[in-house]
């Protein structure tokens, strides 16, 4: 329905999810979390890409009749990104199913070196090319006319963010089965684990957890200046990590909306346009969406 509604610009975002709601609020056993997301992808994509009725008899979902309507306008189907923390599984599985891995990042783009690094190691073991669009990453920003401006603007939801909102109790994070064996013996900590660890003390091996703004913007977990240093900097990321889709944050904490639209718009107006072609003269994206053109949503609209 939202790809119909919107001509066609919808991807697909598909999370594996946390354990704390899945496992200690519904009762489903960790070590059967990943088979059940495999299998409701699996069944999701079958729905949008079959033409006619079908029976889906999983080993965790079981339907009589599936024939969905209205059916998505992007064929076979909207593009699926899969978000992750890290996790071996996950990476394997956007290669074999030829799907964009998301790192998602609460710490920022030092902390991700060593994540995006070992998915494209993952990459190269697979025989998989190292188009830079089959990632991506996301990352706080806070833009302002001048680096001083841009300081003062974001040092409040920056630090209401770091101090206040990350609160994740260690024991609920990782129960047992819920990682898988190659994901322990790689050592790759998801976000949420790194998150857990600040809020016992122990942080990120990056400063300790810096919640201060200045111990924040130094430690890369919020990107913030004016727009050349901005762009720049997101330039200079994209390349080291190898990504083509920047998932920017640029709201955060307890922004206000006029902040929200503020940054909002000077990224859009003075950094998108320094980096937007960033890869596209080398690579091609096969992963973005496939809008309906304009002479054909003027003649549905019409009719």
């Amino acid at each position: 329905m939202i790809d119909c509604i919107s001509g066609g610009r919808m991807i697909a975002g598909f999370p594996v999810g946390s354990p704390q709601d899945t496992v200690f609020a519904y009762g489903q056993n960790p070590s059967m979390l990943r088979q059940r997301y495999f299998e409701a992808i699996e069944f999701i994509l079958r729905a949008w890409t079959e033409k006619e009725v079908f029976a889906f008899d999983g080993r965790f979902n079981k339907q009589r009749y599936v024939n969905v309507w209205p059916r998505p306008i992007q064929q076979p189907h909207p593009p699926v990104w899969i978000p992750g923390g890290g996790s071996v599984e996950t990476w394997r599985y956007c290669a074999q199913n030829d799907y964009v891995y998301c790192f998602l990042s609460y710490f920022g783009y030092k902390i991700a070196r060593e994540q995006m690094h070992g998915y494209w190691a993952e990459m190269d073991r697979l025989g998989k090319d190292r188009n830079p669009f089959r990632a991506g990453f996301l990352q706080f920003i806070g833009v302002g006319e001048t680096k001083r401006e841009a300081m003062e603007l974001y040092r409040e939801p920056a630090e209401y963010f770091y101090g206040r909102c990350l609160h994740v109790d260690p024991r609920w994070v990782v129960p047992p089965g819920y990682m898988t064996e190659a994901t322990i013996r790689a050592r790759v900590e998801s976000q949420v684990q790194l998150a857990a660890k600040a809020s016992a003390g122990g942080g990120p091996s990056i400063n300790q957890s810096a919640k201060d703004f200045e111990g924040i913007v130094e430690n890369g977990y919020v990107l913030c200046g004016d727009p050349d240093e901005v762009a720049d900097k997101l330039r200079e990321i994209a390349l080291d990590l190898g990504v083509g889709h920047l998932m920017l944050l640029l709201q955060f904490g307890n922004m206000s909306k006029d902040l929200t639209r503020y940054n909002t718009r000077l990224f859009a107006e003075k950094v998108m346009p320094q980096i937007r072609e960033l890869f596209e003269d080398e690579w091609e994206d096969h992963w973005w969406i496939k809008t309906r053109d304009a002479a054909r949503r003027a003649h549905t609209e019409a009719a």
